[in-house]
């Protein structure tokens, strides 16, 4: 029975020795381990703020971006809607009212054709009439109307020519209503599409601008974060030394507590011995 009693306290004993030897290391090897692993998860949170600080900066120069070409876009569709009462009355001018016209000066065109040649014949007549008065003391006076005219081509000639010029002229004007019209529609066409395309990046900036307060909470909760971790990296480092005190003390007691008992054993495995020695 003392043998036993003394075996069984040098069993726990032993497991006391070797609770105080490994209990300490891996108390150190817990303290190294959450420190690396705290270590590297707070460097994988500062590269997460880092990239929404970033992505923070990038959205507000994408909003303003969007702004800016939103607001060309819409300038530029007032300016279509402007255009096209231009082009409207530029149709009227070019396709009606400039052929009409000329077709008035084509109409007049004979008469001031016959006109131009008669004031041609008199200008010319007038331009080579002269008349001689002889001087006894030298050389003769020549007296004139003081007319000049010698035109290249004749004025009656520049109108027939100016005549035939115009001809094709009012009907190529009426031609280009179809494509004056044209491009009024393909105006009208574009507008709407701006507006639409305005309306998208109108959307597009709102949903970019609602983003922004997302992106800024996140990042304060991953500082809330890393101020949680930094604190209890801070408590766990001054609570470890009583941690270890409490766990080394623990199994010192339950050493110290196997004495008593092991006192006992030896005092037993005595008495056996003593009576086996009497009883021979």
């Amino acid at each position: 029975m003392g043998i036993l009693r003394l075996l069984i306290c040098l069993i726990w004993a032993a497991l006391s020795i070797t609770g105080l030897y490994y209990g300490d290391r891996v108390i150190h090897c817990s303290q190294d381990f959450l420190d690396r692993n705290l270590t590297v998860f707070e460097e994988n949170l500062s590269n997460a703020y880092g990239l929404l600080d970033e992505t923070g900066e990038a959205l507000s120069s994408v909003e303003e971006s969007l702004g800016t070409v939103r607001e060309a876009i819409v300038g530029i569709t007032f300016t279509l809607t402007d255009t096209r009462p231009l082009i409207a009355e530029a149709s009227q001018v070019i396709t009606q009212d400039v052929p009409e016209a000329l077709e008035g000066v084509q109409a007049s065109m004979p008469g001031l054709i016959e006109t131009a040649a008669a004031v041609d014949d008199t200008l010319t007549f007038l331009s080579g009439f002269q008349f001689t008065i002889p001087n006894p003391f030298g050389e003769a006076f020549k007296i004139g109307l003081g007319v000049d005219y010698t035109p290249e081509v004749p004025l009656d000639q520049a109108l027939e020519n100016l005549n035939s010029n115009l001809e094709d002229i009012p009907e190529d004007l009426r031609g280009m209503e179809n494509d004056l019209n044209t491009t009024s529609i393909d105006l009208l066409t574009l507008r709407d599409d701006l507006s639409v395309l305005a309306e998208d990046l109108y959307l597009v900036n709102q949903q970019v601008e609602d983003l922004e307060p997302q992106i800024e909470e996140l990042a304060e909760s991953l500082s809330d974060v890393q101020s949680s971790i930094e604190e209890t990296r801070k408590k766990y480092a001054e609570e470890l030394p009583a941690i270890r005190l409490v766990y080394m003390i623990f199994f010192s007691l339950i050493l110290v507590s196997q004495a008593p008992s092991a006192y006992v054993g030896l005092m037993l495995i005595r008495s056996d011995v003593g009576l086996r020695k009497q009883m021979r």
